[in-house]
């Protein structure tokens, strides 16, 4: 069950139960004139009844300088005595995240770190700093705002990453959640043959796209960290301009000859 205990940030409940729906999970919440730490203690009795074994809270976002903040989540660790506690940090924020997780752990005690944004132009050197600051680990990464983009956290693949060696194994797994053996295959015959045609080459486009945005994908591809945010805002308008070129076309065979 999701917690809606961010009572602060506008349409916060909102886009937690939009969530919520989509994968399936039910919601709690009681608006935004309950204090934080009574909708979670609330939050677990209502878990208790229907007999859900795990909660996820989902409480405001702060800085380590806003003390008030600060005691309201000691507030909400106190009355349910949590199993994790984890602090989602902004990759962006590079070397800054350092302060951040050094506070977090000394006042509340972090049991690990979600960073986020990693589909940015940043390579995650914050993730770095988490750990060497707290001792604690990185669970998770979220690479975009789909629920697909969250994903476990491999320390020898963000270490290619920083290093800007891509991260092929990450590559490959994401190839393999969109693309069948059986399409391989067959669009291996198409080449080879010189069947291959528009209709071919707009799937494996779409095929691309589901493995997330450009910017990521080129992200995991080794030697391709010299391609700047802009380079890949273009390549994606041409990219779009070429669908839109291929959706107008009349039906028919048009073969892209690789003789």
């Amino acid at each position: 069950m999701l917690v809606a205990a961010d009572v602060y940030r506008p349409a916060a409940i909102d886009q937690l139960t939009v969530l919520g729906e989509q994968v399936g999970v039910p919601v709690y919440s009681e608006g935004t004139a309950v204090k934080p730490a009574e909708i979670t203690k609330n939050a677990v009795e209502e878990a208790k009844r229907n007999n859900i074994d795990a909660i996820v809270v989902d409480t405001a976002g702060r800085l380590q300088i806003d003390k008030t903040m600060m005691v309201e989540l000691k507030e909400v660790k106190k009355a349910v005595n949590p199993t994790e506690i984890l602090l989602v940090v902004d990759a962006m924020t590079g070397q800054e995240a350092a302060a951040l997780v050094t506070t977090f752990n000394i006042e509340i005690g972090i049991s690990g770190a979600i960073l986020t944004k990693l589909d940015g132009d940043s390579r995650g050197g914050a993730a770095l700093s988490v750990k060497e600051v707290s001792g604690k680990p990185i669970k998770f990464v979220g690479r975009g705002e789909r629920m697909e983009d969250l994903e476990l956290f491999y320390p020898d693949r963000m270490a290619q990453r920083v290093l800007g060696m891509g991260d092929v194994l990450s590559f490959v797994e994401k190839a393999q959640e969109v693309v069948r053996q059986e399409d391989t295959m067959e669009l291996q015959k198409k080449i080879m043959s010189a069947k291959f045609d528009f209709n071919d080459f707009l799937k494996q486009t779409q095929n691309v796209a589901k493995m997330g945005s450009m910017s990521r994908v080129i992200g995991m591809i080794p030697g391709m960290n010299k391609v700047t945010p802009a380079q890949i805002r273009e390549a994606e308008k041409r990219l779009a301009f070429v669908e839109s070129m291929i959706n107008a076309m009349t039906a028919g065979t048009f073969l892209l000859n690789f003789r």
